[in-house]
């Protein structure tokens, strides 16, 4: 680590030198301008040059050599890391693939078909990346779990289950739709090489891969009540309401000493479970476990 002073020049002005070999290797020059981001721990990154954009524009070439849910992993893909514009081209008539992807594509966060061609689909994104506010999507997350727990303890003593069934896997799939929009909003900020973000929950480059284990969490308990809902049993759904709410919270708060606390209750737990009475019994358990996972991913948050 080099350490360099702070000189004052002219009347207002805080100047520090940079390294020659820096400056050099980047083929900088006097007069040059150069980009510099503060970060939400008061530290200051200077570039070289402007941090690069993820290209705007990508092509996925499709045929029937993949899969059509290897087309659509594909398709998700590329929204993810980050692509303003896909264009989808299809090796011939292809109508099960473009049904699906068609489909997919309409489910994506902010992205709307602008062509859709016999043998091209064009999808564009729309989302103002700069008002994705990463603990309001959270919040949003937590929001549609909660519903899916309370669907399920609706469906447990129902007469007539296919409605509330369909209702859990509605909840399910804007799940999988803000679980996409997290990951494509991480990934925009690590690639601007910047932390900025409104939310405040980010402090730290680890933060945004913290979110992203949290999230990826989430979406398996997501999954498991999909589980128990086509597997109905007696589980104790209030328990897990109340718990992940609390681990939820912890995310903003980082409250070591209670998350200490949450934790052991749900170790408890876990150990108290036979797992192998019914399916329902074993995704039960397996959603207390992505609570634990969760809380380990916020422990590391708060200390590193």
């Amino acid at each position: 680590m080099e350490f360099r002073k702070i000189q004052f020049t002219g009347r207002s002005s805080y100047i520090i030198s940079l390294p020659k070999k820096w400056i050099k290797n980047h083929g900088l020059k006097q007069g040059d301008v150069v980009p510099l981001t503060i970060n939400p721990d008061g530290s200051v990154t200077i570039f070289p040059k402007e941090p690069k954009e993820i290209s705007e524009k990508k092509i996925l070439e499709i045929s029937e050599e993949y899969s059509p849910d290897m087309a659509v992993r594909l398709a998700i893909s590329a929204y993810i890391q980050g692509y303003d514009l896909l264009e989808i081209r299809f090796a011939g008539e292809m109508p099960q693939y473009k049904v699906k992807l068609r489909k997919i594509l309409q489910s994506l966060p902010g992205v709307e078909i602008i062509l859709d061609e016999p043998q091209r689909i064009v999808a564009k994104s729309l989302l103002a990346e700069e008002e994705v506010n990463l603990a309001e999507i959270l919040n949003r997350i937590r929001s549609l779990i909660i519903s899916m727990l309370g669907d399920l303890e609706l469906l447990v003593s129902a007469s007539e289950k296919e409605e509330i069934f369909r209702d859990i896997n509605d909840l399910e799939n804007e799940l999988d739709r803000f679980y996409f929009l997290i990951i494509r909003a991480v990934n925009r900020l690590l690639t601007r090489r910047a932390l900025s973000e409104e939310s405040g929950i980010i402090k730290r480059t680890f933060d945004l891969l913290g979110i992203l284990f949290i999230v990826r969490n989430i979406e398996r308990i997501g999954d498991h009540i999909i589980r128990i809902a086509e597997n109905p049993d007696s589980i104790d759904i209030t328990y897990l309401k109340e718990k992940f709410s609390e681990m939820m919270e912890q995310i903003e708060k980082r409250d070591l000493l209670k998350i200490d606390s949450l934790m052991l209750e749900l170790k408890g737990e876990i150990r108290s479970i036979d797992y192998r009475q019914s399916i329902a019994m074993e995704s039960y358990r397996r959603i207390l476990e992505y609570l634990e996972n969760i809380g380990e991913t916020i422990i590391n948050m708060a200390i590193s």
